[in-house]
């Protein structure tokens, strides 16, 4: 009953999956991409995970340098460090702080806004390569903090994502019954330029100008998108075309946080908590309109076989490499800003008077999560791996 990794790190792919740590070192992100199931531990329910930090190394390792460390007696220093290294392959397996838990219990996410380290690029599994068809179905919503925030403020936020059309740049109308559009997969090119067969990226500029023509209507709606994963995987710029849409003319989506993990040893999560400034046309003469978002999307990727069955952890590597379908849901939640968070928890007094603002309530509000959107998504393969 032991799965999980220790709060704020990464957990990356099982022995299926290629694998990348945290590391800023090069040539530990070139080590990292060629090894396979450093780390790993097996829960109950078949699933593999594998925590990752700055420090990329497996658990046979850890044990190693324990019975040395302890052997020799060396400093309080290099020990704390190996009691980090134990948390590779143990750790609480109701662990609160994973992704599977938090999906389960939605009320559990927070906003994250201050990281250790900036965001490494996000790794995929290798059965994601390629090019998809992919049909995205709005399923539901829900307010989960409704007992914090009054749902009638909340709902005259303009700052809340999904309000609005282009407040969330994955789903620029939340709300739309069925969307269709391309998503494509890559190769990872790597900081060091040195390619990878196995490593696998999101092609964010492609996907990003597919999503918005699509929910636009336009095949030019996007003048252009601005992404480069080897200077700055935590910044992408899309820029439309001037008239293309009312509510913006250019966004800035900063990443504060990511994580992936494993679930049932087939399925992959991956989460990345966005910071969304969109910038538009104002009233006011040389001013550009500016509006922050602050929301976290939640992918679920389940690879499945022609007869649209989930492969399962006994199908070899390649055989998952090669589906031609996955199964997929997309959980995003919105959170509020700090003085829409203000208005949204203030209450009335006791005689009557005013709703008086409580810096208490408000504070839980801006990390509470707003609203929840649920989205179903079919990937069906188009193309060859680029």
């Amino acid at each position: 009953m032991i799965v999980a990794a220790r709060a704020m790190v990464s957990v990356q792919f099982n022995d299926k999956y290629n694998s990348r740590g945290r590391s800023t070192s090069n040539e530990r992100q070139r080590r990292a991409r060629r090894s396979f199931g450093n780390g790993k531990h097996a829960t109950s329910d078949g699933s593999v995970v594998k925590a990752g930090n700055s420090n990329s190394f497996d658990g046979n390792d850890c044990a190693m340098r324990r019975r040395i460390l302890l052997s020799f007696g060396e400093g309080i220093v290099e020990m704390n460090r190996i009691r980090e290294c134990w948390y590779y392959a143990d750790a609480a397996v109701e662990d609160k702080r994973s992704l599977t838990y938090k999906l389960q219990n939605r009320t559990m996410f927070k906003k994250e806004v201050f990281n250790k380290e900036k965001p490494a690029k996000q790794m995929y599994p290798d059965f994601l390569l390629g090019e998809w068809a992919t049909t995205i179905k709005f399923t539901n919503f829900e307010f989960p903090s409704d007992s914090l925030i009054d749902r009638r403020e909340l709902e005259r936020s303009v700052t809340t994502p999904g309000f609005q059309k282009l407040s969330i740049a994955y789903l620029p109308d939340v709300g739309v019954e069925v969307m269709k559009y391309r998503t494509r997969f890559v190769h990872d090119g790597g900081d060091d330029g040195v390619v990878d067969d196995r490593a696998c990226v999101e092609d964010r500029g492609f996907n990003l100008r597919e999503i918005f023509n699509a929910y636009l209507d336009d095949e030019t709606a996007v003048a252009s998108v601005d992404y480069d994963s080897s200077k700055n995987p935590n910044r992408t710029t899309v820029t439309l075309r001037r008239g293309a849409a009312n509510n913006a003319e250019r966004i800035e989506l900063f990443t504060n946080a990511r994580a992936s993990e494993q679930k049932g040893g087939i399925t992959f999560i991956a989460a990345e908590t966005v910071r969304q400034v969109s910038l538009g046309y104002s009233v006011d003469f040389n001013t550009a309109r500016v509006i922050n978002y602050d929301y976290e999307m939640v992918w679920e990727y389940t690879p499945l076989r022609d007869d649209k069955i989930a492969f399962t952890v006994e199908d070899s590597r390649d055989e998952i490499a090669r589906c031609n379908f996955v199964d997929a849901k997309l959980t995003t939640i919105g959170y509020l800003q700090s003085d829409d968070a203000m208005r949204a928890t203030a209450k009335a007094g006791s005689n009557g008077s005013a709703p008086i603002p409580s810096l208490f309530d408000a504070g839980k509000a801006a990390y509470a999560p707003a609203v929840i959107y649920q989205h179903s998504v079919i990937m069906e393969r188009v193309g060859c791996v680029p």
